[in-house]
């Protein structure tokens, strides 16, 4: 008997969802991939969702935005490792409160 598991990897990408999930594993991964990189204040912000490859995240301040620009490589680097589907490549912060593209 195959694993369940197995079973729905297979549906998933029968049905081209594995993608979508990818990207949620991503978001998920946001909080923890930035606690390690930035520290525990990260849990202030939040990510959103990803768009073409950019994971968006929503920040309370400019000064938010900053550090994570400037901490790009290693954020990305820490959700690849824990979402290594996800295809994140760009980190792009929004102010909170706007979710828009």
């Amino acid at each position: 008997m195959r694993p369940l598991s197995a079973a729905l990897a297979r549906a998933f990408r029968a049905l081209r969802l594995d993608t979508d999930v990818a990207r949620a594993d991503a978001v998920r991964a946001w909080h923890g991939a930035a606690s390690r990189v930035i520290g525990p204040d990260a849990i202030r912000t939040t990510a959103l969702r990803v768009d073409d490859g950019t994971l968006v995240v929503a920040v309370p301040t400019v000064h938010w935005a900053t550090e994570i620009r400037l901490r790009e490589r290693e954020l990305v680097d820490a959700i690849v490792k824990a979402a290594p589907r996800s295809g994140i490549a760009k980190i792009r912060s929004v102010p909170a409160g706007r979710s828009a593209p």
